[in-house]
Parts: structure tokens; sequence; C-alpha cells
């Protein structure tokens, strides 16, 4: 009787409801996405090895659908890697729930560890030692994800009472929480380049 269950399931199916179930909030499980899908979690099994694997299965859908830009040996390091952080936050920013999934699980997917190399590569032909790549990656990586967390949270980020003062001035300045986040992830991306920037200098 459980053929039929297990028959109907695809790779692509249980994806597409792992990402719908993340978008609405609840609780993420693979029990609660084998319910959604109509089966029992150990059903899931015979498609996924287990959350890690489905969650890799799942980043490889992210750069599928937001895939970074071509690679190009002639692109300088700060073009390829704003490229490709623009690329990561449009993914985070459809999915933001989704974060916090991801910071929890190691990154296996040879898709996605292929787009880390990438950038590592970018910085190592631009003379960055080792130690300054790995540094530079997990700063442009944290901040790409923590834009990603803002967009989940609430809109209004200070609830100041009484209502006065600069910083309920700074917190009614925008009516737009995604245009303000967009103003953040800006401002914050060219200062981290900037940095990068200023220590190749010297």
């Amino acid at each position: 009787m459980g053929r039929p269950s297990v028959a109907r399931l695809s790779i692509e199916g249980i994806v597409d409801e792992a990402l719908a179930l993340i978008d609405s909030g609840d609780t993420f499980s693979m029990r609660a996405l084998g319910k959604r899908l109509g089966v029992a979690a150990p059903s899931l099994y015979y498609h996924v090895g287990g959350l890690d694997h489905l969650v890799d299965l799942i980043r490889d859908r992210m750069v599928r659908d937001f895939p970074p830009p071509v690679p190009d040996d002639g692109r300088p390091w700060r073009e390829e890697l704003e490229a490709i952080l623009r690329s990561m936050r449009a993914g985070y920013a459809a999915h933001p729930r989704l974060v916090a999934l991801l910071v929890g699980t190691p990154i296996t997917s040879e898709t996605v560890l292929g787009i880390y190399e990438r950038m590592a590569a970018s910085l190592h032909a631009a003379g960055f030692a080792p130690h300054a790549v790995s540094v530079y990656l997990e700063a442009l990586d944290s901040f790409a994800l923590g834009i990603a967390l803002e967009r989940a949270a609430p809109s209004e980020v200070w609830r100041t009472s009484p209502a006065t003062g600069a910083l309920a001035a700074a917190s009614s300045a925008w009516t737009d929480a995604d245009a303000r986040l967009d103003a953040a992830f800006e401002i914050g991306l060219q200062a981290l380049l900037d940095a990068i920037d200023r220590a190749q200098r010297g």
C-alpha cells in the first residue's frame, strides 16, 4: 500500500513543497513536510538522504532560480564578488525564512561550493592571502544572510514610545521597509568591498 505514495513523489516536488512550507512560517521538519505532501515522513527518504541533503537540494534550486553571472576570468575581483552577492541576495530575499535553516547545515552541494570557490579564486588571483580570503568570504556571507533575515523581521524595527526623538524620526522616515533594506544592502555591500579594496592597497 505504501508504494503508490512513494512513486508519486519526486525530488522537484519535494523541494517545491519544502520551500512553500518554509515560506509559510510554519515549523519545518521532515514530518511536517511529509504531512504537506500527504505521505509519511519515512517515504521522503526514498528520495532524499535526510535534512542536510534536502537543504543542499534547496540550495541547488536557489542557484538555478537566481544564477550567478557567467564565469569570466577577466572580471575584476570586486565586480565578481558584487555580482555574486547580488544573486545570493535575490535568492535570500525571495525566501528569507530559509536563512535560519541554511546556517544550521553544512554546505556540501558541489554547485554552491563552486560559487564560493569562484569568490575565493577571484580574491586569490588578486593577491590576497588565504587567511584574508577566509575572513572576507565570512564577512560577505554573514552580511548577505543578515540582510535576508531582516526581510523576515517585522517592518517596524524600532517601536519607540513616545514617538519622539532622533530614533523615532529615523523609524518613521521610511514607509517602505523593502526599500529601506535595499538601501541598507547597497551601503553595507559597498562598505565591505571598500574595506577589502583598502586592504589590498595596503
